[in-house]
């Protein structure tokens, strides 16, 4: 057996980092024009700016950067991002799939409302669909995935006291997709759609009792100053694609698109690890309780309440007979299928064919 002494197989490894680093300086300097989420909230701020700011230009010996702004800074709402994209005025996007679902219902099959309770299942969900969601993503927009991450789980937000599932009967909820509003009404509630920076007057004017985001974008955003309770149960994840220009893409030589991947996977490793430290994070700052607050800000006294085993059985219920119905109806028996042996398969659940 030959041996290898460690200061040896240090030097070997400082050689292919060196190898590494030279091809990645003799890469063709390159500058994207990217568009990004909300530049107040933690997507942007602990993912996409570092990767433009820094995780780039480093994995590629300076010669790649970004031109990034977030939509916030563009004056986009976040609907528009693929289209803008799709016409060349961005080259690279990370968005929600939730608000570009309205053009192809089955791109919302990635994040439909309470499919996973977990981090572990929605990232065997996100796995399994992304093929599908690339292909989607070229018949429609011209554009091809390269990564997706989640935020903090999605949960429920009240003025009034809201303990459980039934409580929701009758309230007025806001939703940023179709498959949230369809867990809303499956709970007896009204669905109100508004864009995310309208919510807060919204639930001081009344136009809404309720708000459903994750609880770090919830907190950074200042519900925490005009709702009373925080019902944490998980009704999504709120998926984040990165898409780039297929035209783009295809055209890069290979060892610039094989930096950038290895790049983006790295984002998306440090998408999922942040969203999951963050959650309980952004619970805590908005009721008080648990760990002290790190998000900055002072931190709200929202009452927190902790679904009961009669809100998990309540949750399948609806996904069951809502959720899944209702978007099988609208993306049809093909995109259904499409999802039962993907998606589905790695959650465990079937969608009913269209007819259904």
């Amino acid at each position: 057996m030959n041996f290898i002494s460690p200061a040896r197989t240090g030097l070997i490894a400082a050689l292919c980092a060196g190898a590494a680093a030279a091809a990645a300086q003799d890469l063709p300097p390159r500058d994207f024009k990217v568009v990004g989420t909300w530049g107040n909230l933690s997507s942007w701020q602990n993912v996409e700016a570092p990767f433009w700011n820094d995780r780039i230009g480093a994995a590629s010996g300076g010669a790649l950067s970004g031109d990034a702004i977030p939509i916030t800074e563009a004056g986009l709402k976040g609907g528009e991002v693929m289209r803008l994209l799709d016409l060349g005025v961005f080259e690279i996007a990370h968005g929600l799939g939730s608000y570009v679902a309205s053009e192809n219902p089955a791109i919302e099959g990635a994040d439909l409302s309470s499919i996973a309770a977990d981090f572990a299942t929605m990232h065997a969900i996100a796995d399994a669909y992304e093929p599908v969601m690339d292909r989607l993503f070229r018949e429609t927009y011209g554009a091809t995935i390269v990564a997706l991450h989640p935020w903090p789980a999605s949960m429920i937000y009240c003025r009034e006291e809201v303990a459980s599932i039934a409580d929701l009967k009758g309230r007025k909820v806001r939703v940023h997709s179709a498959t949230l509003g369809d867990f809303v009404e499956g709970a007896g509630g009204v669905t109100v759609t508004l864009p995310f920076a309208e919510v807060v007057p919204a639930l001081e004017k009344g136009v809404a009792d309720c708000a459903i985001t994750d609880p770090v974008s919830a907190y950074k955003a200042s519900w925490h100053e005009v709702i009373g309770h925080v019902f944490a149960l998980p009704v999504g994840y709120s998926i984040t694609f990165t898409a780039v220009n297929a035209a783009l893409w295809d055209g890069l030589d290979a060892a610039t698109r094989e930096v950038m991947q290895t790049a983006f996977d790295d984002m998306e490793a440090d998408g999922w690890r942040i969203a999951e430290e963050q959650q309980d994070m952004g619970v805590a700052c908005l009721t008080g309780t648990g760990p002290a607050c790190t998000l900055g800000g002072t931190p709200g006294s929202a009452e927190l309440h902790l679904p009961q085993q009669s809100d998990t059985a309540a949750r399948q219920r609806i996904l069951d007979e809502f959720v899944l119905r209702r978007w099988a109806a609208r993306c049809g028996a093909d995109c259904a299928a499409t999802w039962n042996a993907t998606a589905g398969a790695a959650a465990g659940l079937t969608a009913p064919g269209s007819e259904g």
